[in-house]
C-alpha cells in the first residue's frame, strides 16, 4: 500500500497505455448516466479496486436539503449490518482487444477543493501513464422514454473534438453556473491534457412528478460510445433487456392515462431523435478507395 497525500494505491497494476473514464455523482448524474454507466462497467468487466481518494477532506455528509453524502446504513433486528461511506475508488481492467487498459474512477462530487481533488486524480493518471479522460454526465431532459436520448460533448483539444465526430454527439453549447466536470476540462486545458466530456439526455416529465433515478435507456446511450471508443466489444444484452423493462413500465403509464398519453404524444411531435450507429473503422483515404472501386465497378455493368 502506497499512502500519498489524499490519494490512497492499494495496488500498483502494469496497465498499457490506460485510458480512464470517471463517474461522478452530483448536480450532473441525471438517471445515473456517469455513476450508473461506471457501476455497469466495473460489473461487467469485473474490474479490480487498486486505488481511493479518502472523503473526510473532500466532503460535508449534511447540507440543507441534501442527504446523498449521508453514510448508507442497513439495520436488521437490531444490529447494524452495514455502514458504508461515500466512496472515490479507481478500478482497473487489462483490455485483451486492444493495446489501451482502462482506468475506471466511481466517485462523489466533493463540497470542498475542488481543484485540489481533481489534481489528486491527475497524480494517479501520472502514475499510471493515463494519456485520455473522459467524464460522463447525464442532465434531465424532456426526451420521451419512447425515443432514443441524445447525447453531447466538449473537448479538450480540436484533435478529439474531430474524433468524436464520428459518434453522433452534438458539441455543447452552454452559459451559466458550471458543473464539476466543466471545471475538470477547465483544468486538463490549462495543463494540456486530454478529456472528454460525454453528456447524455435523461428522461423527466417535471408536469407529472416523474423523475426516474436510474434510467438504464440513458446508460446504454453512453456505453454504446464508449464500448466502441474503447474497443471494449461488450456484449450489452442485459442492457437491452434493462431497457425493454423500463420502456415497459412507462408504457403502461401511459396506457393508463389519456392526458398523459397526449402530453408523450406532443413531445414527441417536436423530438429530433439522433439515432446512434459505429462509425466504420476506415480512415479517408481507405474510404475514397472503397467509393472509387464502387463507382468503377458501376460504370462497367
Amino acid at each position: 500500500m502506497d499512502k500519498q497525500e489524499n490519494l490512497i494505491i492499494l495496488d500498483k497494476p502494469k496497465l498499457r497505455n490506460p485510458h480512464m473514464i470517471c463517474g461522478i455523482g452530483g448536480w450532473v448524474d441525471g438517471g445515473e448516466a456517469a455513476t450508473g454507466s461506471v457501476k455497469y462497467l466495473i460489473r461487467k468487466l469485473d474490474a479490480k479496486k487498486f486505488a481511493e481518494i479518502p472523503i473526510n477532506k473532500f466532503h460535508i455528509f449534511q447540507l440543507p436539503g441534501q442527504n446523498s453524502l449521508r453514510p448508507h446504513v442497513k439495520l436488521e433486528n437490531g444490529i447494524l449490518k452495514e455502514h458504508n461511506f461515500p466512496q472515490n475508488q479507481f478500478f482497473y481492467w487489462i483490455n485483451p482487444n486492444a493495446d489501451n487498459d482502462l482506468v475506471l474512477f466511481l466517485g462523489t462530487e466533493p463540497n470542498l477543493y475542488w481543484e485540489e481533488y481533481i489534481n489528486t486524480i491527475f497524480k494517479l493518471a501520472d502514475e499510471f501513464s493515463i494519456n485520455r479522460t473522459y467524464i460522463l454526465g447525464g442532465v434531465l431532459d424532456k426526451t420521451p422514454h419512447t425515443r432514443e436520448p441524445g447525447a453531447s460533448c466538449a473537448c479538450s483539444t480540436e484533435e478529439l473534438k474531430h474524433e468524436m465526430q464520428n459518434y453522433s454527439l452534438q458539441f455543447s453549447n452552454y452559459e451559466g453556473p458550471g458543473s464539476f466536470s466543466t471545471t475538470f476540462l477547465h483544468m486538463c486545458q490549462n495543463k494540456n491534457r486530454k478529456l472528454i466530456s460525454i453528456t447524455a439526455r435523461a428522461t423527466y416529465y417535471p408536469e407529472y412528478n416523474i423523475v426516474i433515478p436510474h434510467n438504464p435507456k440513458t446508460i446504454r446511450t453512453v456505453i454504446r460510445r464508449l464500448n466502441h471508443l474503447l474497443h471494449m466489444n461488450l456484449n450489452i444484452s442485459d442492457l437491452d433487456e434493462q431497457v425493454k423493462e423500463f420502456e415497459s413500465k412507462l408504457n403502461f403509464m401511459v396506457s393508463q392515462n389519456a392526458q398523459f398519453r397526449t402530453y408523450i404524444e406532443e413531445l414527441e411531435k417536436d423530438f429530433i431523435e439522433v439515432k446512434y450507429e459505429e462509425p466504420l473503422e476506415i480512415s479517408a483515404a481507405e474510404a475514397v478507395q472503397i467509393a472509387e472501386e464502387f463507382l468503377k465497378g458501376k460504370g462497367e455493368d
